[in-house]
């Protein structure tokens, strides 16, 4: 913190300096123009120093996930959703999980299927997300189904999901969520005849 102070305050003497001499070179006309650029510097510097705290940000919620273990993360994920203003929300993963992870409505009771991938250093491959489209949609009757995974997704299994209306969540996208930003953007009205999901006793709900 000194040090980025030492450098902001070098660069302001530094700039006060040019803006003098650059009065004293063309008069007293060119001083709102100095000002501008001053102000224009600082920014800068403000802009700059606020990237390099968001990335270090960004690399610790990284390193963070990938301590996780594979329940941890499926965990993590619910959290996100209670964060988000979700309902319901439970966490299901497990022998018997019914291919989904956690379950959760929307606060226009939609329902939502996520199956969590704890995968950081290799792919999630298209196996997997036909397995996860079969289960969403036809066996949880989701609303709105969610792989997410702390990798990637191959560019086939990124394909297949797209098409079938699945919301793919890879490890940018997860940064991006941890840190504020919604995932959930169109969330449709929930089917007609779909019941509320039961909370588990003892289970966190919302």
């Amino acid at each position: 913190m000194f040090l980025w102070l030492a450098r902001v305050g070098f660069g302001g003497l530094f700039l006060a300096a040019l803006v003098q001499g650059l009065v004293d070179a063309w008069g007293w006309w060119t001083l709102p123009a100095g000002i501008l650029v001053v102000l224009a510097a600082v920014g800068v510097l403000l802009a700059v120093r606020a990237r390099r705290i968001h990335e270090i940000g960004r690399r610790a919620a990284v390193a963070a996930i990938d301590a996780l273990n594979p329940a941890e993360f499926e965990h993590h994920v619910a959290d996100l959703l209670k964060r988000d203003g979700c309902l319901q929300v439970r966490v299901v993963g497990g022998r018997g999980d019914g291919g989904v992870d956690v379950l959760a409505r929307t606060p226009r009771m939609a329902r939502i299927a996520v199956q969590c991938k704890h995968y950081p250093g290799r792919a999630v491959g298209p196996s997997a997300v036909r397995d996860f489209n079969g289960c969403a949609w036809t066996d949880h009757r989701a609303d709105i189904a969610l792989l997410v995974t702390s990798g990637r997704f191959t560019a086939a299994a990124a394909d297949f999901g797209h098409r079938h209306r699945i919301q793919m969540v890879d490890r940018e996208v997860l940064t991006r969520w941890m840190a504020g930003e919604r995932i959930l953007l169109r969330v449709p009205a929930p089917r007609r005849g779909h019941t509320d999901v039961p909370p588990t006793p003892g289970g966190p709900t919302r």
